[in-house]
């Protein structure tokens, strides 16, 4: 069985995130969660949301980079 931590958004949007190499987009990483975690939203909109806001946090860590039209590992 499956551990049911690894299944919370914030924990799989997070790995998917820090487990990308050079440059990727919003839609990379929506790509990547979206069969795991999609049931847990509403709609795509919000999860697509939610993904942004995780990247931004991560940006305002120092644990990825952003420019105005995509984001990068660092």
């Amino acid at each position: 069985m499956e551990n049911m931590t690894s299944q919370r958004p914030s924990f799989v949007v997070s790995e998917a995130i820090l487990n990308q190499e050079g440059k990727f987009t919003v839609k990379d990483i929506l790509d990547k969660v979206r069969n795991i975690i999609l049931d847990q939203f509403d709609t795509i909109d919000t999860l697509k949301r939610y993904i942004i806001e995780k990247l931004n946090s991560m940006c305002d860590y120092g644990l990825i980079g952003r420019t105005d039209v995509y984001y990068f590992s660092i």
